[in-house]
């Protein structure tokens, strides 16, 4: 399997022996390292290069400072083959929104400059978000990361060439409309994702559980939908 979004840093971890426990897992193949800011950022691409499993997204999160151009050096500062994507980047429905959407705005001018893909924050903004991607078109392929369960998005994120991606929440009990977004969504653009250590706090099972549940609810065998989703996120972060 392939964790589509990690945070594996220092800013969310008390320590980093996780890491050493993450390539343990024989069932983990490859996970795409988020970063928040340029220090994260700079910790994932330094842990790409040392970790065969780990993969490198670089980017200024909604809620986090820094700037674009500082991403766009932090990309030719190292060896940068194993930098898949801009991210994560978007808006939150807290924070300075004017300044949110124009990190955004930059985010993926930048990824269309260095032919990568997006990681799309979305907290409760769906909607702003589908009209910046509908004005400011990623050419390279995009994902909204920990989907939240908006049924009426699906169809138009679809038709524009964009990916979901479920974590832990469809776990939960009441997870009835992530459940409904299960049901809905194309298979063929769908991932998954622990968004460790945030959503997810035991890393060596719930990645597995939730490609169980997505299982249960579409009545797919396991390797099957194991093939499919790595295949989908491989098309999107081609440089995997």
């Amino acid at each position: 399997m392939i964790d589509s979004h990690a945070h594996f840093n220092s800013k969310t971890l008390d320590n980093l022996e996780e890491i050493e426990q993450a390539n343990k897992i024989d069932s983990i193949k490859k996970i795409i390292n988020v970063g928040l800011d340029y220090e994260t950022s700079e910790e994932t691409i330094k842990l790409s290069l040392k970790e065969d499993e780990f993969y490198s997204a670089i980017g200024i999160h909604p809620l986090y400072e820094g700037s674009i151009e500082e991403i766009y050096n932090l990309y030719y500062k190292y060896d940068n083959r194993k930098i898949v994507a801009i991210g994560e980047t978007g808006l939150d429905i807290s924070g300075n929104r004017n300044e949110q959407i124009k990190k955004f705005i930059e985010s993926i001018a930048l990824a269309n400059l260095l032919k990568l893909p997006i990681i799309i924050h979305a907290n409760n903004t769906n909607k702003e978000v589908l009209e910046i991607l509908k004005q400011y078109r990623p050419l390279y392929g995009y994902v909204l990361h920990c989907y939240q369960p908006e049924i009426q998005y699906l169809e138009e994120i679809v038709s524009m060439d964009g990916y979901i991606s479920l974590s832990n929440p469809i776990l939960r009990v009441n997870a009835k409309k992530s459940i409904e977004v299960i049901k809905k969504v194309e298979i063929s653009n769908l991932l998954i994702e622990t968004d460790y250590p945030y959503m997810v706090k035991d890393y060596n099972t719930e990645l597995y559980l939730i490609l169980k549940k997505v299982c249960e609810v579409r009545q797919i065998e396991e390797n099957s939908l194991i093939d499919i989703i790595d295949n989908n996120t491989k098309r999107l972060f081609k440089k995997l």
